[in-house]
């Protein structure tokens, strides 16, 4: 709600200071492919590190509050007689469908010396559905920029 309220005080003020309404416009629509962008490299990122992990099982244990950032939550995984927390946020929706407890899973693991990773299936799901959804949305918002920034700014 702050961003929303933020967004139209600062319109305003571009618009009393005389900036053209296609300016804002277009400044917008400019910042949305820069979240495109970002998003898209993200799940290009998160599949390159999706890609050096290996394969094992686990045993889901529970989901548990992001202690890190205070914000969101994680499953937590006992792989060897350790516990590791999905490198992806858990789920929101059907968490009593989508993690049983007592149950063996595969696991894609990555031990580094500063940088442990754990994906689940459903963190693979999300990459293999966040990367083309984003790209497609980046690469469409980037042409149809290209079609019509002559038009907004002549």
């Amino acid at each position: 709600m702050e961003i929303l309220i933020s967004a139209v005080v600062l319109i305003a003020l571009l618009l009393i200071l005389g900036v053209s309404p296609m300016y804002i416009i277009l400044g917008a629509i400019g910042l949305v492919e820069i979240f495109f962008i970002f998003m898209m490299l993200f799940f290009i990122t998160s599949l390159i590190l999706l890609l050096m992990t290996k394969k094992t099982t686990g045993e889901f244990l529970r989901i548990e509050d992001n202690k890190k950032i205070g914000v969101g939550t994680h499953a937590v995984y006992m792989i060897h007689q350790q516990e590791f927390h999905n490198t992806f946020p858990a789920e929101i929706m059907f968490v009593d469908k989508i993690y049983k407890k007592n149950k063996q899973v595969h696991i894609w693991k990555h031990e580094g010396k500063k940088l442990n990773l754990v994906f689940d299936f459903y963190s693979i799901i999300v990459i293999a559905v966040g990367l083309p959804v984003f790209t497609g949305f980046a690469i469409a918002l980037g042409l149809l920029l290209q079609i019509f920034l002559p038009y907004l700014v002549s």
